[in-house]
């Protein structure tokens, strides 16, 4: 079976120029750590050496390399939260950690931590309980301090060499890799320019002014546009004159840093330094309409100068779903969040920043239940990180408007796995503001009490039902009487009491129709149709035809895709497969619209169903598979369906396929992709049989194949025909056990063979 590829390194856009020391050197550590921290100040390169690496090594960490960015994360509370958020785990439990430990027990993979200064006392203990509880978790840090744990290896990160010659080597043309960074990214910015005997020495330079230090050279070259390499190096001088007269206790290499944006800031006009100050309060990048909200400069001298921003690229510009969005680097950022400080502004921008945000959330009120939650579920996943900026913000500034987003975002954290941070959220904000009776703290209320029975702690969700049900009938608030209700219901399948909980559901989606409350009596009903299906209850039927109406009435997507997923299940159960299939491939299409909904891995299974009932066991084996590989992402009601239906359909399965049988074919729909995944389950395309044999070489081998094999591939086949495992090789040649199975591939790939016994064959027969 195939391997499928896993981890979530991005692909990088720009040449990785040097640092063949320090990668080699990682890569050496690495092995025989299961902490390095990569040290270093601000543009150095931590954070691309630490990708670099990652995607190096990759082929030695069964599970994958996973990077965790935690540049836009101000909390430290939310540093657990992130590394699960990272790895695609639910946010089902009020504390993340056991569950992020115990998914990581049995993964092979490389986590990096990239920007960890800020939060290091958090990720030190969240790193320490990682290597203490995991046996083949590694994690790479990136940071500007030490974490101080116990095992960490710590390398330093040096600037770029600047000499005549690229480290450890010589260098014909004279370059070294400092000047081979600067001209490379010159060239992208003048495609016309290069590297000549006659500007060597100026380039050279301007390297040893920047003291190597890669993003002080990508910022230089950016001024290739307009000036030529003497005029930088003028420029440059003037520029460390400058910082002659600043703080003497920082480090040569910071002021150095601090001194290539400050000159980039000086070369920006009034609007764009303006311009640049403010936007440092958007946290994981923005768009043009949050600039326009936040920012306070006339129309079009904002316009201006954001564009002359991305002309010099201090902002970044990437095509976000055909909208433009832009990001900065975080030292450029903190660079103009210092000077906003030094401004004065900085809280009337946060506000304003607040604001915007809350306004996106509030807008779920009429989103979550019309055709418009597709577009608002996107936006809110796209500013996750504005949006714990502007909830922070508000924690102190003003709680109440906190308390209100916390509760407008319950369906965000809800369906797209972010539970305990809602929660969180939500009664940080409760325990802020005052407890006189407001609709808003009683809908409060009610959204903490939904969350914490969803996370199981059925003591704390009533205690927030009892309070917002007072809250609520001293107010006479008959739309949040009818929440409070379903979180009564949430409470008793907590208990154990589906029947009592599907009787509470009923009764919720009946409070909510009269009061006019579409959004909870959709949720009431999707609720009740999963109590009603757990115990075998003919009312199934029409509440899930009762709720496919009112989303259909309404356009709406994600409730829309439930609705029709319920009545798949109901076909399903009473045995009308065609009409199941049809539906469950309608709700696969409508869940693959939003990037991280929760409703996949059922929508597989009730799809995995359909096909055992048609008799097509070897899909229904494929769809297992591939909902398996989503479970961890789904809530968990739905799972408690999947596992009290769908083990007995397994049963089924596995006894028509066989052990063998079964296992090949779930593996193959395990391996696929997430696209791949609905690409099968559509019809769109099939799964190939991964297990079919290459075709033996009927041909005899030419004695000169043996040239093929590199030297350590030689080695590996020796072994081989000793009779070793692939773990016995891996401690003869000191190297992992996934480097020695990756050998063995290679030497089958390049022998045209298709087992050991072949190699062992040919190896005897050449003398090896």
């Amino acid at each position: 079976m195939a391997r499928r590829v896993s981890g979530n390194l991005p692909a990088e856009v720009t040449s990785f120029v040097g640092r063949h020391d320090e990668l080699a050197a990682a890569k050496r550590l690495l092995p025989t750590t299961r902490v390095l921290t990569l040290l270093g100040p601000g543009g150095v390169g931590k954070t691309r050496l630490s990708r670099q690496l990652g995607a190096s090594v990759g082929r030695a960490f069964r599970d994958g390399v996973w990077l965790v960015e935690l540049a836009d994360v101000r909390d430290p509370d939310l540093v657990t939260l992130s590394v699960a958020e990272a790895l695609h785990l639910g946010d089902d439990t009020s504390d993340p950690m056991p569950r992020l430990l115990e998914f990581l027990t049995s993964q092979r993979m490389l986590l990096i931590l990239d920007n960890c200064e800020h939060l290091i006392d958090a990720c030190a203990e969240l790193v320490e309980r990682i290597v203490t509880a995991t046996p083949e978790v590694r994690v790479v840090a990136t940071s500007r301090e030490v974490l101080g744990i116990a095992g960490e290896q710590v390398m330093p990160i040096p600037p770029l060499p600047v000499g005549g010659k690229r480290r450890g080597r010589e260098d014909p043309a004279g370059d070294s890799d400092a000047v081979q960074l600067l001209v490379e990214r010159a060239g992208a910015v003048d495609p016309g320019f290069t590297s000549t005997p006659a500007n060597r020495a100026t380039l050279a330079a301007i390297c040893r002014r920047l003291d190597g230090m890669p993003l002080a050279l990508e910022l230089a070259a950016l001024r290739f546009r307009v000036f030529t390499p003497a005029q930088i190096l003028d420029r440059l001088d003037d520029t460390m004159t400058l910082l002659s007269a600043g703080p003497r206790t920082a480090p040569r290499r910071q002021r150095t840093i601090e001194g290539a944006i400050h000159w980039s800031y000086q070369l920006c006009t009034g609007a764009e330094q303006a311009l640049w100050q403010q936007l440092s309060v958007f946290a994981g990048g923005l768009d043009i309409d949050a600039a326009e909200a936040v920012c306070e400069l006339p129309g079009e001298d904002l316009i201006g100068a954001l564009t002359g921003l991305v002309d010099k690229s201090v902002l970044l510009l990437r095509q976000d779903d055909e909208k433009a969005r832009y990001s900065m680097l975080e030292p450029i950022r903190q660079f103009g969040h210092d000077r906003l400080v030094e401004s004065g502004a900085e809280s009337a921008v946060r506000a304003r920043h607040r604001d915007h945000y809350r306004r996106l959330a509030l807008r779920g009120s009429r989103a979550y239940c019309s055709s418009d939650d597709l577009a608002w579920f996107r936006d809110l996943s796209r500013e996750h990180a504005n949006l714990r900026s502007a909830l922070q913000f508000s924690m102190s500034d003003a709680p109440r408007l906190a308390l209100d987003t916390a509760t407008a975002l319950r369906p965000y954290w809800e369906h797209y796995r972010f539970l305990s941070e809602g929660r969180r959220w939500l009664t940080d904000a409760l325990m802020r503001t005052p407890t006189t009776p407001t609709r808003e703290r009683a809908r409060g209320l009610s959204s903490a009490a939904s969350l914490a029975a969803l996370l199981s702690d059925r003591e704390s969700a009533a205690g927030f039902v009892e309070q917002s049900l007072a809250l609520a009938t001293e107010l006479g608030a008959a739309d949040i009487l009818a929440e409070n209700r379903l979180d009564s219901a949430l409470i008793a399948f907590t208990d154990g009491d589906t029947r009592r909980a599907l009787a509470m559901a009923e009764q919720a989606a009946a409070l909510a129709r009269d009061a006019g409350h579409a959004t909870t009596e959709m949720d009431s009903l999707s609720f009740g149709f999963m109590c009603a299906t757990l115990l075998e209850d003919d009312r199934s039927t029409t509440i899930a035809e009762t709720l496919r109406a009112l989303t259909e009435r309404h356009g709406v997507h994600l409730l829309g895709g439930l609705a029709l997923w319920t009545v798949g299940v109901d076909h399903w159960r009473h045995g009308n497969q065609e009409a199941a299939a049809a539906y469950m491939s309608r709700a696969v299409e409508m869940f693959a619209e939003f990037d991280r909904c929760i409703w996949l891995a059922s929508a597989f299974d009730g799809m995995a169903w359909s096909a055992a009932a048609r008799g097509d066991m070897v899909r229904a084996a494929r769809l297992m598979g591939a909902a398996q590989t989503l479970q961890r992402d789904t809530v968990r009601l739905a799972h408690a369906i999947a596992t009290a239906v769908g083990e007995k359909v397994r049963v089924q399965v596995l006894e028509e396929l066989g052990e063998k049988g079964f296992r090949e074919a779930y593996d193959s729909g395990a391996a696929l992709s997430l696209p791949a995944a609905i690409d099968y389950a559509l019809g769109r395309t099939t799964v190939p049989d991964r297990t079919t044999p290459k075709p033996l070489r009927t041909e005899p081998i030419d004695d000169k194949a043996i040239g093929v094999l590199t030297r350590r591939e030689k080695d590996v086949a020796r072994l081989v025909a000793a009779g070793h495992s692939n773990k016995r090789i891996a401690a003869d040649l000191v190297i992992s056990v996934r480097t020695a199975e990756t050998h063995v591939e290679h030497i089958l790939t390049k022998l045209g063979f298709t087992s050991r016994t072949q190699i062992a064959a040919w190896a005897r027969d050449h003398g090896l």
